[in-house]
């Protein structure tokens, strides 16, 4: 593949497997093209057998994007997260499974890499803007975190003072609509 898919829909189609239920995945338009990253590197990580691995929910929280996925009969874990003046201290917690045959030991190393995975892509939304993709900070506006450029945050200010609590993608220009 010579270039990342720019829109959900193209990963969507690509990567059909991966959404198995579609309408719990919202991925903002500055990060798609670390999701789609993300996507072809699960897909590589899956190899030949991709059966029963499938999107859970992908969301934003406290600034930064949240990736959760199915694969076999396990979830991607828990995730505790803790607003600090310092930033947000996150902690994945995994089950601990035992392993019983080489084909167990197989799903656990694949597990473990796609866990890895979506750490690193979650990680470097931390240093996105969620509307466009450019370089961003952490933006504490009326109720909630946002992680924006300068241009965003200052759009941010002004939507802010004229209707109080805003929704991200309103964030967007008028010609980006949405994260389809």
């Amino acid at each position: 593949m010579n270039s990342q898919p720019a829109s959900l829909k193209e990963l969507q189609a690509l990567y059909s497997y991966q959404f198995s239920n579609p309408a719990d995945v919202d991925v903002a338009k500055g990060w798609m093209p670390i999701f789609a990253k993300l996507c072809a590197d699960v897909d590589q990580t899956l190899g030949q057998d991709k059966l029963g691995f499938h999107w859970s929910q992908i969301k934003e929280k406290f600034g930064s994007a949240r990736f959760y996925y199915r694969y076999g009969s396990h979830e991607s874990g828990t995730r505790l997260d803790v607003w600090t003046p310092q930033g947000v201290q996150s902690q994945q917690i995994s089950p601990k499974r035992r392993v019983r045959t080489e084909k167990d030991r197989s799903f656990q190393d694949i597990s473990r890499a796609i866990l890895q995975l979506t750490d690193a892509a979650q990680v470097a939304t931390k240093n996105v803007c969620l509307a466009c993709g450019a370089p961003g900070s952490p933006d504490v506006g009326e109720g909630y975190v946002l992680m924006l450029c300068p241009e965003h945050q200052a759009r941010r200010r002004q939507l802010d003072s004229q209707e109080g609590l805003i929704d991200w993608e309103t964030l967007e220009d008028e010609n980006n609509q949405g994260s389809a």
